[in-house]
C-alpha cells in the first residue's frame, strides 16, 4: 500500500470542494463523508493517516455533542468565566463560532477543538482496530462558517 492508499480524507457537510482543494494530489477515492462505517473499513485496512475537513457543527458532533464541550474550551484556552458563559447559553454552535471570532478567540479555541477532535479519531482507529497500539495519525482542519477557509489546525504526520 502507498502513502497515498494509506490516507483517508474525512469531509463534513458541504465541503467536499474545500477539502479537494487543500489535498488536490489525493485521488478521489480519498475522500469520503464523515461517518464510522468508512473508518473502520479503512482502519482494517492498514490506513496510517486521517485528516479530517470539517465546520465546528462537524466536529463538536463528532465529540458527542456541544454541550458542555464548547463551554470546556472556552475556558481551557482562558477566555474568562462570562465569555464562557455566553458559549454555555448560546443557541447552536455557529453561534459559539461568532461569539469566538468576535472575541478574537477563533484562533486558539479553533486549534483547541481541532485537538480533541484528532485525539478521538485516533482513539477510535485504535479501538477500531482492536489494539490501542495502533499508530493512526490524525489531522483536523477546522473550516470557517462558510465552509471554504481553514481557521485552524491540529494534528499529526504519519511516520
Amino acid at each position: 500500500m502507498t502513502a497515498v492508499e494509506k490516507t483517508l480524507v474525512m469531509y463534513g457537510e458541504g465541503v467536499r470542494e474545500a477539502a479537494r482543494r487543500m489535498l488536490p494530489k489525493l485521488p478521489d477515492e480519498r475522500f469520503v463523508p464523515i461517518e464510522g462505517e468508512r473508518l473502520r473499513e479503512v482502519v482494517k485496512e492498514g490506513i496510517v493517516q486521517i485528516i479530517m475537513v470539517a465546520r465546528m457543527e462537524e466536529q463538536a458532533a463528532f465529540l458527542g455533542g456541544a454541550s458542555g464541550l464548547l463551554e470546556s474550551i472556552t475556558l481551557d484556552m482562558d477566555c474568562g468565566t462570562a465569555m464562557a458563559g455566553k458559549v454555555a447559553e448560546a443557541p447552536a454552535v455557529r453561534d459559539v463560532y461568532d461569539l469566538w471570532e468576535h472575541a478574537g478567540k477563533l484562533g486558539p479555541c479553533g486549534r483547541e477543538l481541532c485537538r480533541r477532535t484528532a485525539g478521538e479519531l485516533e482513539r477510535r482507529a485504535a479501538d477500531m482496530a482492536g489494539a490501542p497500539d495502533v499508530q493512526v495519525a490524525a489531522q483536523v482542519v477546522l473550516l470557517d462558517a462558510k465552509g471554504e477557509s481553514m481557521v485552524g489546525m491540529y494534528g499529526r504526520m504519519a511516520r
